[in-house]
């Protein structure tokens, strides 16, 4: 979910005008003025891939990165609002704990139903970010994931 958010894009009209207190400036150091019904996209795709969150292997696959510290860990806002798979506040999304739910239980049922799951012989894995993507509304892969259940 963090390199793969199903909704990589997302956005967010002001219902007031809003001056945040840094984002703006060569150096990200000054206001950033947002007037009331101005939109504010966010890409959480992007976000999700930035070394100053990650540490500088963050386009890589590894699992391991949630145990260890984090670049993203040494700044309260971002420890809240840098992994957004199922983005935040009052408008998350609703489907996210049946989403997890459901995963998870397919997830299971396939390795209780099957003994190995291996690539076809003739399959290659491409690096992160190598892939070929569809990205629309939503994310997927686009020649999709082959996999043989045996």
């Amino acid at each position: 979910l963090r390199l793969y958010p199903s909704l990589p894009v997302n956005t967010r009209t002001a219902m007031e005008t809003t001056i945040l207190p840094t984002g703006g400036g060569p150096n990200q150091t000054s206001p950033v003025l947002i007037p009331k019904g101005g939109v504010v996209a966010f890409s959480v795709y992007s976000m999700h891939r930035r070394p100053d969150l990650y540490g500088m292997d963050a386009e890589l696959f590894r699992p391991e990165r949630w145990e260890e510290e984090m670049p993203m860990h040494n700044n309260p806002t971002n420890s809240k609002w840098g992994y957004l798979p199922f983005h935040g506040g009052p408008r998350i999304c609703l489907g996210m704990d049946f989403a997890l739910t459901e995963a998870g239980y397919i997830f299971v049922r396939l390795l209780q139903w099957f003994q190995n799951v291996t690539l076809p012989e003739n399959e290659q894995v491409e690096l992160v970010g190598v892939e070929k993507q569809a990205m629309t509304l939503v994310i997927s892969i686009k020649e999709g994931c082959k996999v043989n259940f045996s």
